[in-house]
């Protein structure tokens, strides 16, 4: 018979509050609303009652006493404070054993269900991983949607893996990612075909693309059945098959280029392939004697009935007659093992992995935090295939993160430990929902591993035992390295119930001992007793789980377990959900390849902290020639000349400076009278040729120089007699390059724009003087041209004394 609710006693009547009158007053102050509720009923009363004037200073001394206390007694939540509140407020529940005390809550999970308080976790808490147990019903996956809104709000990424393969899911997750303006960083592996043969619209990815040879053999041995008796003694030689194949193939990858994927594996599993392998000249000896040997030991194998090939030799003299049937079937008895799974990769999935420039990329994935998430059809596979298909993508999270761990135990802190790749400030969150369907043999040790590798693991399951479907004691591992439990609303009254039990932590509290009636009441009720007695009692319920809501539940750390509200961020449905396609690269060429020492070697030094561009071996010397051209530059720009003054005083003090050229030695020209123009004084310089004779060259100062090259400027601007130049002006609009170049070659005519100033007009001029001696113009010495056509050439500068 069930008993009427009118006789059901609410737990917390039962209890005891045993604080003082002073700690229950001050508790209740502490809270903001009622602080705040007495401030208002306090000032309102000044205006309704004109006598509290008199009272104000009293007032005034009591609030702000109540301030200080209240400000004295801290401020704190369940678990830890935010990161906004980092310079303002300490975190009591964030000091000692390492942690700096201040506020550095990053993830928000809900409110406390009583009293409204923020639940917060930081960087540390949230990498020592999350259990979620709940129902169906319970909102457990809207919670896990919160979880990776949080992380979208670090601007990180994260791997969602979907038991269930709802495709409402998908909506809601890419909806969010739009959000978040996101788009190009999300991808999906897509298992669903909804019964049919149509492959599904997914991205794809090659777990054979990276990673070593040891890696990939146990990858593709936990894809094999279990085998017991005579056949694990089949199987262990298939192990072995794979063993020495996989070396050769992952070194042909690596160094020539070649791709491997599952269809290349398939047919390397050949007896040809195999033996071709074995005879190839360009794989190191060290990884061909492993295949040999394999061949050695099957029966019936005789190295000279094949070719390098592979193929079998015609019998001959030289050959000897041999059944090579006995050989193939030995070898179809171990290669028979890699069936079923390589089958289920190449063929029914063949659209996801069969790629040789996939487009998922674990590593990348993780390092530069995109966006991945994997939907597994629970109801469209068997229990083996569903276990297969999570165990590749767990087992690719998973090499991933071994090669995270870094293999080098020598050289500096700052280039092994500081510079991890997943070393960061926030984690990097993989979630796995209904777990217990692919939990595999290595998820433990992922869980026991990956907290100093910078991931935050979710796991999620319905309860205990769906958890151990599989495997119990991966599952049992998994529970027990998740310091943050979550339990929603739960009915396995069986291990999920004790599981609960044990991980709640205990207090004590007072609770009445009896009730006794009221005497001469006239309602005749019971009254308590007024005496208690201390017991220990759990700090939750396991009942009181299954009156809870969607989104309700119980949250655990360390000592503290919260009922909480979860977060609910309903980001709805996208209008257009679109899989991201990719253009696979083509192979690296040769010259590519050559560059790899160089950019190995520069991010091999940026990996210090100390390596900069100045002090690197590779450090380049300016030569003097540049550095006085930059000095003559910035001097000229320094007096407030224009561009072209500034460029020919860089020439000018490059070549003082580099023929050591002292300014002070140079004689000075003399004084001229305006508007005279008097023929430059020539000094000869004697000098010896080659042949002993002497050769006459004009030897004038620099200023004669400068002088002489602004007459003639001036009288080839004006079209003075003095200068045998011809110059023609044209409008901008029917100026033509090639009429120019034609007259100058033909008439000795200077074609230039209207609108430039003298100096622009001297510099083209001179530089189709240069131009045309060069293309129209015979070579000859420049004693000879100076003679026979007049132009100017390069004139000497001789200081004083030389």
């Amino acid at each position: 018979m069930a008993i009427d609710k009118k006789y059901s006693q609410s737990y917390t009547r039962m209890l005891a509050d045993t604080r003082s009158i002073y700690v229950r007053v001050g508790d209740w102050f502490a809270k903001p609303d009622n602080f705040l509720m007495v401030c208002v009923v306090l000032v309102s009363l000044i205006f309704l009652v004109p006598q509290m004037v008199y009272f104000l200073d009293i007032i005034f001394i009591v609030m702000f006493i109540s301030y200080i206390a209240i400000m004295r007694l801290g401020f704190d939540l369940p678990f830890k404070l935010p990161m906004s509140l980092y310079h303002k407020i300490k975190d009591k529940n964030n000091e000692g054993g390492g942690h700096s005390g201040k506020s550095e809550g990053i993830l928000f999970m809900g409110n406390d269900k009583k009293t409204n308080e923020e639940v917060w976790f930081t960087n540390s808490d949230i990498r020592t991983h999350i259990l979620y147990l709940g129902t169906t019903g319970s909102g457990k996956t809207e919670g896990l949607k919160s979880m990776v809104t949080n992380a979208l709000c670090w601007a990180s990424g994260f791997v969602y893996i979907d038991g269930k393969a709802d495709t409402d899911l998908w909506s809601n997750l890419s909806s969010l990612v739009r959000r978040f303006g996101r788009d190009d960083d999300l991808f999906v592996l897509n298992y669903m075909t909804g019964n049919s043969d149509t492959k599904a619209p997914s991205n794809t990815m090659n777990p054979f693309s990276v990673g070593s040879a040891g890696y990939l053999t146990n990858m593709l041995v936990s894809l094999m059945p279990d085998a017991e008796g005579d056949n694990a003694m089949w199987k262990e030689r298939a192990v072995s098959l794979i063993g020495s194949i996989m070396p050769i193939l992952t070194w042909k990858r690596d160094n020539q280029d070649v791709p491997m994927s599952v269809s290349s594996i398939r047919r390397s599993l050949d007896l040809d392939a195999i033996i071709k392998l074995s005879r190839d000249k360009a794989v190191p000896e060290k990884l061909t004697d492993s295949l040999k040997g394999y061949l050695r030991t099957l029966p019936g194998f005789v190295d000279a009935a094949f070719d390098d090939d592979g193929q079998e030799k015609p019998a001959g003299p030289d050959v000897p007659m041999v059944d090579t049937q006995v050989v193939r079937q030995q070898h179809g008895y171990l290669s028979m093992q890699f069936t079923r799974s390589l089958q289920s990769l190449g063929d029914d999935y063949g659209y996801i992995f069969d790629a040789p420039h996939a487009d998922i990329d674990m590593v990348d994935i993780v390092l530069n935090r995109r966006i991945l998430i994997v939907l597994i059809p629970a109801l469209e596979k068997s229990s083996d295939e569903i276990a297969n298909l999570g165990k590749i993508v767990s087992a690719t999270l998973k090499g991933m993160m071994g090669s995270t761990l870094g293999s080098t135990v020598e050289g500096s802190a700052a280039a092994i430990i500081e510079n991890k790749p997943t070393h960061s400030i926030t984690p990097f969150m993989s979630v796995f929902d209904e777990v217990g369907y692919y939990v595999a043999s290595g998820m433990g040790v992922m869980a026991a591993q990956a907290r100093s590798l910078g991931f935050s693991l979710v796991f999620s399951a319905q309860d205990l035992p769906a958890l151990e479907k599989r495997v119990k004691e991966e599952a049992r591992s998994i529970a027990g390295n998740c310091n943050i439990k979550i339990f929603g609303k739960l009915e396995d009254p069986t291990q999920t119930q004790e599981f609960f039990k044990n991980s709640v932590p205990d207090i004590i509290v007072a609770e009445a001992s009896n009730f006794n009636l009221e005497a001469g009441s006239l309602t005749g009720g019971y009254s308590d007793a007024r005496n208690a007695s201390i017991q220990f009692r759990k700090k939750a319920s396991y009942d009181g789980l299954k009156y809870f809501k969607e989104g309700e539940s119980v949250i655990m750390f360390g000592p503290e377990a919260v009922e909480m509200r979860g977060l609910y961020t309903n980001p709805g449905f996208a209008r257009a959900m679109r899989v991201q396609k990719l253009i696979p690269l083509p192979a690296p060429q040769d010259a590519d390849l050559r560059k790899i020492p160089g950019i190995t070697a520069l991010r091999d030094r940026m990996v210090s902290k100390n390596w900069t561009a100045m002090n690197a071996e590779s450090k380049h010397e300016i030569s003097p020639e540049l550095e006085a051209l930059e000095q003559g530059f910035v001097m000229a720009r320094g007096q407030q000349l224009d561009m072209a003054d500034s460029a020919a005083m860089a020439v000018i003090h490059s070549y003082v400076k580099t023929d050591n050229i002292d300014l002070d030695d140079i004689e000075a020209v003399p004084e001229k009278k305006e508007q005279v123009s008097s023929p430059v004084k020539e000094k000869t310089a004697v000098k010896v040729g080659p042949d002993g004779e002497e050769i006459k060259e004009k030897s004038e100062s620099w200023d004669d120089l400068v002088g002489e090259d602004d007459e003639e400027g001036e009288e080839g601007r004006t079209g003075g007699a003095g200068d045998a130049r011809k110059l023609k002006m044209a409008q901008a609009g029917q100026y033509s390059a090639e009429a120019a170049v034609e007259a100058l070659a033909q008439n000795g005519e200077y074609q230039l724009p209207e609108g430039l100033n003298d100096d622009v007009m001297n510099i083209l001029m001179g530089a189709a003087d240069n131009i045309r001696e060069g293309l129209f113009g015979e070579p000859k010495l420049a004693q000879e041209q100076e003679k026979k056509s007049g132009m100017p050439t390069a004139k000497n500068i001789n200081p004083k004394g030389r």
